[in-house]
């Protein structure tokens, strides 16, 4: 399991959308089902309670000042950590460090896709 970083001192009663963090660092959550979100003590629901983009966590309403939060990741879709990528082929390849790091990719279209690599 992992638990994330405490996000609770910035809950405003008016403020929906937080960053996910683990050490500091950015969290994506691959699948809101994998999370186990505890706000003011009772257990949230993924979609009606709470949504995930990237690494982001946006609540159906507001979180109280004061209220206490946690989240554990019951599970992750990485069987075998990936930590590291190779981009390009033969000669032109280039290796990139993936821990916790996250990038982007424009296809032809000038569509840009995020990837983001979670901490292993």
């Amino acid at each position: 399991f992992i638990k994330l970083d405490d996000i609770s001192s910035q809950f405003n009663n008016v403020k929906t959308t937080f960053d996910l963090k683990v050490g500091g660092e950015p969290f994506f959550a691959g699948n809101p089902y994998t999370l186990l979100v505890s706000l003011g003590g009772v257990i949230q629901e993924a979609i009606s309670a709470f949504q995930i983009v990237e690494d982001t966590i946006t609540f159906a309403s507001a979180p109280t000042g004061g209220a206490n939060f946690f989240c554990v990741v019951l599970a992750t879709t990485n069987v075998n950590p990936l930590t590291t990528l190779t981009i390009g082929a033969r000669a032109g390849a280039h290796l990139i460090d993936l821990h916790g790091r996250s990038m982007a990719v424009t296809d032809r279209s000038g569509t840009v896709h995020p990837i983001a690599f979670n901490l292993a």
